[in-house]
């Protein structure tokens, strides 16, 4: 099998296998370490590969075009770059400004566009540095006249006004003041502190307006435990005489059915049922259910 050696002009070697193939998987024997992963190609479409240290399976499934190519793993020394190949025939193809220094056994060689084409036997050591190209030298720049006065004059008058309110703030900020108007700034400040309410005295005694808000929190409260008592006793004015009528007849008894309050009564269940409901949201009976009905007792 033959396998092609691409040198670049900047240093880059690829290495080629470009064959037609038959069988169904092909093992091949990568020639160098590989830098990073094989790419294969079967009939110009890119197939998958099991690549197992120096051997590449590649599926072939007939006949087809095979190609691989992959970047080897150099080594690098002096300017000299090299890797070792094992057991073939190489085709070297060197771009121009490379210089070879191959170990391997020369067989032919020429030249083309620019390039050199070297036909070799492995195994050996293919190595190669970069030629040298001459770098022009850098014109330097020429020189100026009127540059530098103008710079050290300007530098100066900068110098100069920025000097000047400097100058200035020291000086106002070290004078010092007369005696007389250090004293007249002081005083003041004096009288200022002399001025200062004393905030350490007892509270003053409350105002007539607290007084009257205290009275009448007292009275609201009052008002509302009167309320309250009110409605326990059963004394307040939304109760008719119906309601009134079935309160006693539950606190004389002690405790009734609605059906029995009823009869006793003389009144319709709807009318009994509404005053209990009314007597019992106002706190003044207990409802529970006995075998299924209505048992209504005072509280």
């Amino acid at each position: 099998m033959l396998w092609v050696i691409l040198i670049f002009a900047n240093g880059t070697a690829l290495l080629l296998f470009n064959q037609t193939l038959a069988g169904t998987l092909v093992n091949l024997t990568l020639p160098a370490p590989p830098l990073s992963a094989p790419m294969v190609y079967n009939n110009n479409t890119p197939v998958p590969a099991l690549w197992n240290g120096d051997v590449l399976t590649v599926p072939v499934l007939g006949n087809a075009l095979i190609t691989v190519k992959y970047v080897p793993r150099v080594a690098a020394s002096d300017g000299v770059i090299s890797f070792n190949v094992t057991e073939g025939y190489y085709v070297i193809w060197a771009q121009g400004g490379v210089l070879l220094l191959p170990t391997l056994t020369i067989l032919n060689y020429t030249a083309d566009k620019n390039a050199v084409v070297v036909v070799a036997k492995g195994p050996g050591t293919v190595a190669y540095t970069l030629q040298g190209r001459e770098i022009p030298p850098t014109a330097a720049p020429p020189a100026s006249t009127t540059t530098r006065p103008m710079t050290a004059n300007t530098t100066t008058a900068t110098a100069a006004t920025t000097a000047q309110p400097a100058a200035a703030q020291t000086a106002a900020t070290t004078t010092p003041l007369p005696e007389e108007k250090q004293t007249a700034a002081a005083q003041p400040v004096a009288t200022a502190t002399a001025a200062q309410p004393n905030t350490s005295t007892a509270p003053s005694a409350k105002t007539p307006v607290e007084i009257y808000l205290i009275a009448a929190a007292v009275a609201v409260v009052a008002a509302l435990g009167a309320y309250v008592l009110t409605r326990r006793r059963g004394e307040r004015a939304e109760l008719n005489e119906t309601d009134r009528s079935v309160l006693e007849y539950v606190r004389r008894t002690g405790g009734v059915y609605e059906a029995e309050i009823s009869r006793a009564l003389g009144l319709p269940r709807t009318t009994v049922f509404k005053a209990v409901r009314r007597l019992e949201r106002e706190g003044l009976v207990e409802v529970e259910k006995r075998d299924g009905r209505n048992f209504v007792k005072p509280r």
